[in-house]
């Protein structure tokens, strides 16, 4: 009995990863999908006196370096990097790919707890899981509106980043920064911030809806 509880949480435990895992790669690679919109919106031809094309192709050698493990090496044709910069970017991209291999690892643990409790009625026994899974950013984007984005944005790289200041790009020797603006930032903040709400509450339904 033991055993079956234990693993029972642990498949719980898998489906708050890959909820969190999937709203960060689904942001990622819709990001990707509507950078063309924010070149127009944040008129970032103006910025960096090129044109759209051209901003897009360097946009694209970038996600294809952070996103393919395959790739080892990050030469954006119109814009030079420094060592900070490389490093940093190295940094992002195996924590996009560690997002990867979360979600692949707890995918098959969330289909078998759907399978063996959500779909057999149990799941009101984890609707508290779910509940707090969307509380807790709601509370995290209260802050962030009481403090500012940029000031969440600056607290948000210094968790994630510990003792590490390089994602302070210099546009003097990283110009790359200069298609990467803040506001671009905040709306995949947005973007995540959907996504991920949409993920718990359609988890919590299905907790509160599909009893025994």
């Amino acid at each position: 009995m033991n055993g079956v509880l234990m693993k029972t949480k642990i498949q719980a435990i898998s489906t708050v990863l890959t909820v969190l895992s999937a709203a960060i790669l689904s942001t990622i690679y819709l990001a990707w999908l509507f950078y063309p919109l924010e070149i127009q919106w944040l008129n970032l031809e103006k910025v960096v006196y090129m044109k759209a094309e051209d901003i897009l192709f360097n946009f694209h050698i970038l996600m294809q370096y952070l996103t393919n493990p395959f790739q080892h090496v990050l030469a954006m044709p119109n814009f030079s990097s420094s060592a900070d910069g490389l490093h940093h970017f190295q940094q992002v991209k195996w924590l996009f790919h560690l997002t990867q291999g979360i979600f692949l690892l707890s995918l098959p643990g969330s289909i078998r707890f759907f399978k063996d409790v959500l779909k057999k009625g149990y799941g009101n026994l984890f609707q508290k899981i779910y509940l707090w899974m969307a509380i807790i950013p709601l509370l995290l984007a209260l802050l962030g509106a009481l403090i500012g984005f940029n000031s969440f944005f600056i607290l948000f790289h210094q968790i994630l980043f510990v003792g590490d200041s390089t994602w302070l790009f210099n546009p003097n020797t990283d110009p790359v920064i200069y298609i990467l603006p803040e506001a671009f930032f905040l709306h995949c903040f947005i973007v995540f911030f959907i996504i991920y709400q949409c993920f718990t509450w359609v988890s919590w339904i299905l907790c509160v809806k599909i009893k025994k």
